[in-house]
């Protein structure tokens, strides 16, 4: 499928998004901030961020999974193929910048499983350690996502089936059964799982704030659907060349920093704590961020260029 510069003008303006929002709660100001509907959709600048990927994630995927014919199997590997080889890239420099931040900085050497050996070699592997409870784990909390996305994916086909047959009504159904999700974890967590009365006291507490321990609002993926079933919609209801027209200068730098808004996303986490690290000893803050976003760029150009490298076999 040809490059669409509006589509890849809005994963850029996603990432920028989280950023804005990571920076604003690292140093306490204002755009780091939650807001919105407590309990149902309340999210930093970070948050509206991640439903732009999820919006352009369901796009692309209506735009180039709706008319293919495949197994399920195969499209399943497929979507596995273009996510896991860049997180999986990520994992060892997420482990680097936990021990560093958490650890080696302060003249102590962390403690590498603190959930367990197993759970944190299968939670940090797999990225579906919300599904235990553990939001994106010790290493690299914006994990949590990659749950989220594969469960989505897993989803789509059948998502794809009904919004070609009846869109208006699936796209309906989708929005109530996320608004009636949002609700539900909003007050209660995750539904069928047993809580002691210090966990629904925590929960209480939790929600005066905007969301419930562990934040199952944004990972548990009947809470999503709408958000990537609107993409699909959009790709399946309005004409192809909505998404081509757009056409801006400097078309390869805005391809190339598309390119990079996934390994940004995953990596930029776990180096976080150098911003402050800088800033203690007197550096300004915006030289901080400059340097940091530096560093970053690098390690994602360059986890990009590993994970083109990577030879896959043709599938389907």
């Amino acid at each position: 499928m040809n490059r669409s510069i509006l589509l890849d003008s809005l994963r850029i303006f996603a990432i920028v998004l989280v950023f804005i929002a990571h920076f604003g709660q690292l140093l306490g100001q204002a755009s780091g901030d939650f807001f919105g509907w407590k309990n149902i959709y309340f999210v930093s600048l970070g948050g509206v961020g991640v439903t732009i990927f999820l919006l352009l994630s369901g796009i692309l995927a209506g735009l180039s999974d709706a008319s293919r014919r495949e197994s399920y199997p195969t499209y399943l590997l497929r979507k596995v193929m273009r996510i896991y080889p860049v997180y999986l890239l990520v994992l060892p420099l997420s482990v680097l910048g936990y021990a560093l931040s958490n650890g080696l900085l302060q003249g102590d050497m962390p403690v590498f499983y603190p959930n367990g050996f197993t759970t944190d070699l299968l939670g940090s592997l797999s990225g579906f350690y919300a599904w235990m409870g553990l939001w994106g784990g010790p290493y690299n909390p914006p994990s949590w996502f990659i749950g989220l996305i594969v469960s989505l994916y897993a989803l789509c086909p059948l998502m794809l089936l009904c919004m070609q047959r009846w869109p208006h009504k699936t796209l309906a159904a989708l929005f109530c059964i996320s608004l009636a999700s949002r609700y539900y974890v909003g007050q209660w967590g995750i539904p069928f799982v047993d809580q002691s009365l210090l966990e629904q006291t925590q929960g209480w507490l939790y929600r005066q704030y905007g969301f419930m321990p562990g934040r199952p609002g944004d990972w548990f993926p009947p809470c999503r659907l709408f958000e990537f079933g609107l993409g699909l919609y959009l790709a399946l209801i309005l004409p192809k060349a909505t998404w081509f027209r757009l056409r801006l200068p400097a078309s390869r730098v805005i391809r190339m920093l598309s390119d990079l808004a996934f390994p940004l996303f995953l990596v930029h986490y776990p180096f976080l704590f150098l911003v402050p690290t800088l800033t203690d000893p007197g550096l300004p803050a915006w030289l901080a961020i400059m340097i940091y976003m530096a560093l970053i760029l690098v390690l994602a150009y360059q986890i990009n260029r590993l994970d083109q490298r990577i030879p896959r076999f043709r599938i389907g």
